[in-house]
Parts: structure tokens; C-alpha cells; sequence
């Protein structure tokens, strides 16, 4: 019996970041891992090695699952999926509740400290390692893939927008980076579309003459992979341009770097210094710092310039 199940429904950068304990999984039993996720996550999944996204429940039986977070979904499919033995691996033991004991009676839960996340799912996923960590690694997407009229690195990628708005930055923040690139090379935006996340593409288009994109899942995945230099706050362009090797400036506010940044000479991250209460605000972040600390970083990395 080859192969094993593996649960999860977060979001697509998370995802992205389960990579490497998902390629654990299938070195130690085999091609392929089965993934349980979400439905509109099957097209970053096809980009993963030895990884096949499933809809609704198998049917087929494997001897174990592993379940990478405490969501109900997920822990319903793991109770109902055909497997002997039941892993779940969580990060936060405030995220368990009652019903995880049933339908897991093996749990791993330590605490994170200031660990990588892809490390953490890694280091503790209940199997013997082939190989040492490695950063999350995606396959190219395939050329018809492209929005139309597109050609790879031809463009700089700004992913200006998350889901939540404490962790964007302001239009006349990027403002200021895309009139510092001075260059001809065309920036593209790309967004989730909700009102507010439109308005905000919008107040950046107008004021750079970038050309914003709205994407399908795949188009969105090509274009991350195909970017001369990926712009984004913290969330899955990203993580996505780390796993295609795209060099990538990220922008945090609130959230940890350390957990959700490993730092490398193609993708830095630059954190919003802490208000006088402590919190990291990017609303409060002025240009000028961001603007210098990207110039500083683009100087050491001639192989990306952009004119």
C-alpha cells in the first residue's frame, strides 16, 4: 500500500509553506501524497512533486494521514478518510478542541518559538527524513498558464493586498517604491477582488500608471513564477516567488517575520517599527525608509534589474 493521506485547509501561502513535509511524507511512503485541501487549491498542488489533490473522500485506503491543521473540515475528513493511522500536527494548542483526541490519538503539538513554519510542519512531521530541510519548492507552471499577451520577466509583480487590511501597506507607500524602480519595466498588480482591496489597486494604478490584472488562480500562479521582481505584504506572492526562486521584497506589519520569512539574498523582508505600544503598523510606515532599504537591496542584486 503506497502513499498517504495529508489534510489541510488553510490558505493558499500556507500551503505553499507544507510543501517540504508533504515532499517528507512522500519520500518515506512513496508517490503520491493525497491531499485533502481546499477546492480552489488543486492548481498550486499540480506544481508540488508526488502531490495529488483529492476531492471529497477517498475511497481507496492508505495506512496513515496526517492532518496539518484543527479546522473542522479538517478534522472531519480526517474522522471519515480510510486510514489506520491518524496523525495531527498543530502548532497552537489553543487551536485543539475536544473532539481531536477521537479522531486523532496521535497528536504533536510543541510550541513553535521562533521557528520558519515550513520548518516547524517539517521538523515535526512523525516520519524519518530522507534528506535535511529545504526551503518550499513549486515546479514551474506550464506557458498556457500565462494571462494573454504575457512573457515571462518582462514585468515587476505588485501584490499590494491581503486579506486583512492590517497587514497593508498604503497606496502612497508603493507609490513611492514604484517611482523609485525608474525604469520602463511594466508593473502588473494583482488582488483578491473585494471593494475595498479594488479601491486600493486603484489609488496605486492611478497614481503610477501600473496596469492592475484580475486573475484566475493558474494566471496568478504564472505570473509569480515568471516576474523579474516580485512586491508584495506578507501573504502568498510571497511565498509563492520564494518556492519559484523569483526575487521577492515583502513588507510586514503585524505578523512574525520569523515565522513567516526565511531570509535570503533574493527575498528580504522589512518590518514596520514597533509603535510606542509595541504594535508593528504598517498604515504607520512612511516611505522614505522603505524606499532606501529597497534601492540598497536592488544594488546588490544586478542580475534582477529591471531597464
Amino acid at each position: 500500500m503506497s502513499g498517504c493521506f495529508a489534510v489541510f485547509h488553510k490558505q493558499l501561502g500556507d500551503l505553499v509553506l507544507l510543501e517540504p513535509a508533504l515532499s517528507r511524507l512522500r519520500d518515506h511512503h512513496g508517490d503520491p501524497v493525497r491531499l485533502m485541501t481546499r477546492n480552489g487549491h488543486a492548481d498550486v498542488v499540480s506544481l508540488m512533486e508526488g502531490v495529488r489533490a483529492v476531492k471529497g473522500l477517498p475511497l481507496r485506503p492508505s495506512e496513515a494521514l496526517y492532518c496539518f491543521d484543527p479546522l473542522n473540515k479538517s478534522a472531519l475528513r480526517s474522522f471519515l478518510a480510510p486510514a489506520w493511522k491518524k496523525h495531527l500536527v498543530a502548532p497552537e494548542k489553543w487551536e485543539l478542541h475536544w473532539h481531536h483526541p477521537f479522531v486523532f490519538p496521535r497528536t504533536s503539538n510543541p510550541d513553535m518559538t521562533d521557528t520558519y513554519i515550513a520548518e516547524y510542519f517539517w521538523q515535526h512531521t512523525p516520519v524519518p527524513a530522507a534528506k535535511p530541510f529545504r526551503p518550499p519548492v513549486l515546479t514551474p507552471p506550464p506557458d498556457g498558464w500565462a494571462p494573454e499577451g504575457r512573457s515571462p520577466g518582462g514585468y515587476v509583480l505588485l501584490n499590494a493586498t491581503s486579506g486583512w487590511k492590517k497587514k497593508m501597506w498604503t497606496a502612497e507607500g508603493w507609490t513611492a517604491v514604484l517611482k523609485s524602480l525608474g525604469t520602463d519595466c511594466p508593473v502588473i498588480l494583482t488582488s483578491a477582488g473585494t471593494q475595498w482591496q479594488l479601491a486600493h489597486c486603484g489609488r496605486i494604478t492611478a497614481a503610477t500608471g501600473s496596469t492592475f490584472l484580475t486573475t484566475t488562480p493558474k494566471q496568478f500562479l504564472w505570473l509569480c513564477a515568471n516576474a523579474r521582481l516580485v512586491l508584495t505584504v506578507d501573504g502568498a506572492a510571497s511565498h509563492l516567488a520564494a518556492a519559484f526562486g523569483v526575487p521577492c521584497f515583502t513588507l510586514f506589519g503585524p505578523t512574525s517575520v520569523a515565522h513567516w520569512h526565511r531570509p535570503a539574498p533574493n527575498h528580504v523582508a522589512y518590518q514596520a517599527p514597533p509603535g510606542s505600544d509595541g504594535a508593528c503598523r504598517l498604515r504607520m510606515l512612511p516611505p522614505e525608509p522603505v524606499v532606501e532599504a529597497f534601492g540598497k537591496w536592488m544594488s546588490r542584486l544586478p542580475g534582477v534589474a529591471t531597464s
